[in-house]
């Protein structure tokens, strides 16, 4: 008989069970206590064709990732090609069906019969490698005449090829500056998962509905074909949602009241893309991000390099603790890199110096800095007195805490001045980054105050 902390294992087991849409109550679908030659099932889930899964269930005190190699033998036995290991918080999967998945490996959530039933046609109708769909400049030409891939753009893809199809490899991170035509690069990118039979469906991540807009620009021409949609606007009609191929979504939508766990399933995407990576695994949007159990591609101009030059042996005996909080920022150790170094890099200055280039130009950078912004760099921060009361601010506070009317002034009078003129002697196309909506409005006025209309 199992032992009290296993019976509370199996409790929330069969609630996540049901969450998940079994109904533990049909011996249809799932049964307990299955002995066999090799011993005994805790449980046995089911499809009209006979066992789909072995669930083996172990108390909450240890990791159910041990009891692997038991739960293989009660499925071999079965002719089950999936294995589940449980305490009821923590679970692994492993699907014995495919010989590129050597091990189990986290899921957040449990399988719906409708994932097994999935992952089981897709075991019997093995993909393409990647590679086998052909990339060339022309690749995307049949959907858009006017626009050519660049060499570099070409390469990307075929390291991601290289990676996924030789070393199995999952994760990956193409590390590549504004402005080198990431969007375009991901339309090939999912084109070449979605013609190879690697993916049904994508779940494209941005960090703002701005960016979700752009994105769509660029999809629904290369992507028609897969009926690319914009999360927030098709969940308001599921049918739209279900059929479509190509979900682009903000990290914002996915997160409001958790939807991404009630409205999908951990194997629902086989593709998941996180524009803006360093920004999106970091924080609560980690949960969404980590949820899902598709293959993992981040893009980004910055990664957060956490882990480079750090001795890890050593640190992990002084401070683990330390590690650790490096080790979850660290964009590089998200998507399964080595400490800086990328799946692969197309940084500023390989746009600059491209033989096929330049695409991109070498930056002119001045460094303006008000005393306020030297005062709060100090660790000390800037001091002032404020409604009759000293403060003290760190630089990380200026425009957020508290609104400097005349460094702002500084900012914008530099701007104008050392920006880059069009030939009628107006400023030319500019960007400004500011730190909140609050702060944008204010330097927006300030511009506009300075120099009307500019």
């Amino acid at each position: 008989m199992p032992n009290t902390s296993e019976q509370f294992s199996r409790a929330l087991i069969d609630k996540e069970l049901e969450y998940s849409g079994w109904d533990i109550f049909n011996s249809q679908q799932v049964r307990f206590e299955v002995s066999g030659q090799s011993g005994r099932a805790d449980y046995v889930l089911l499809e009209s064709h006979g066992p789909i899964c072995v669930l083996e269930a172990k108390n909450p005190d240890k990791d159910p990732y041990d009891a692997k190699e038991q739960a293989r033998a009660y499925a071999d036995e079965l002719k089950a090609p999936f294995v589940i290991l449980s305490n009821g918080t923590t679970h692994w999967f492993w699907n014995l069906g495919r010989a590129d998945y050597e091990d189990a490996y986290r899921i957040e959530r449990l399988p719906s019969p409708e994932d097994l039933q999935n992952l089981r046609l897709k075991n019997l109708t093995k993909p393409s490698s990647l590679s086998s769909e052909i990339i060339t400049t022309d690749y995307i030409k049949p959907y858009n005449p006017a626009i050519s891939l660049r060499q570099y753009q070409i390469d990307a893809l075929d390291e991601v090829a290289k990676q996924f199809d030789n070393d199995s490899k999952r994760q990956f991170l193409l590390e590549m500056a504004t402005g080198t035509g990431k969007t375009l690069l991901c339309a090939a990118l999912i084109l070449r998962f979605l013609k190879s039979n690697n993916a049904q469906r994508v779940l494209f991540i941005v960090d703002r509905i701005e960016l979700a807009k752009q994105t769509m620009e660029e999809f629904g021409v290369i992507l028609r074909d897969y009926g690319p949609v914009i999360y927030k606007n098709a969940r308001k009609n599921p049918a739209e949602l279900l059929g479509s191929s190509v979900v682009v979504a903000t990290i914002q939508s996915l997160m409001v009241d958790k939807r991404f766990r009630k409205e999908f399933t951990p194997f629902h995407f086989d593709l998941v893309i996180n524009d803006e990576a360093h920004r999106s695994i970091y924080g609560d949007s980690r949960e969404a991000v980590q949820f899902f159990q598709g293959t993992k591609i981040g893009l980004t101009a910055t990664p957060k390099a956490y882990l480079r030059n750090i001795d890890t042996d050593k640190l992990v005996k002084e401070n683990p603790k330390a590690l650790e909080a490096r080790q979850l920022r660290d964009t590089y150790n998200f998507f399964g890199c080595e400490p800086g170094e990328p799946t692969f890099r197309y940084d500023i200055i390989d746009a600059v110096n491209d033989p096929d280039g330049p695409y991109l130009c070498n930056p002119t950078i001045y460094d303006i800095r008000s005393d306020i912004t030297t005062q709060a760099l100090d660790d000390s921060g800037w001091s002032v007195t404020v409604n009759e009361h000293d403060e003290s601010f760190k630089v990380k506070d200026l425009e957020r805490k508290i609104l400097i009317p005349q460094r702002n002034e500084l900012m914008c009078k530099s701007l104008l001045e050392k920006g880059l003129k069009e030939p009628n002697g107006e400023l030319g196309k500019t960007i400004v980054f500011c730190v909140n909506q609050n702060h944008a409005t204010e330097v927006t006025k300030m511009l506009n105050g300075i120099q009307p209309e500019s």
